[in-house]
C-alpha cells in the first residue's frame, strides 16, 4: 500500500525491552521526530511498553498515524491471544 498522505503501520509485541520505532520517510529529516512523538503517545495511551513498530510514512498526517497505528495494535494483540 503506497498511497499520497497514508502510511503503513506493522506492530510486534514484545515481552520486553521497551518500544523500538523504526520509520521510513522521505521527510524523515522534517518531520521525523514529529512521527516519532505522535507515535510514542499513541502508543502510550494504548498502554503498550514493549513493541516494535515499524511505519512507512508516505506524506501522511498525525491522525493517519494514530488510526493506523490503533489498527495494528489491535491487530497484533489479538494474534497474541490466538
Amino acid at each position: 500500500m503506497k498511497k499520497p498522505q497514508d502510511c503503513s503501520v506493522t506492530v510486534t509485541l514484545l515481552d520486553a525491552g521497551g518500544v523500538e520505532i523504526r520509520l521510513q520517510s522521505r521527510q524523515e529529516a522534517m518531520f521525523g521526530s514529529t512521527i516519532r512523538s505522535c507515535a510514542e503517545s499513541c502508543l502510550e495511551e494504548l498502554g503498550v511498553e514493549n513493541a516494535l513498530v515499524e511505519i512507512q510514512d508516505y506524506g501522511c498526517l498525525d491522525f493517519a498515524i494514530r488510526a493506523r497505528l490503533k489498527t495494528a495494535v489491535r491487530r497484533a494483540r489479538r494474534s497474541e491471544h490466538g
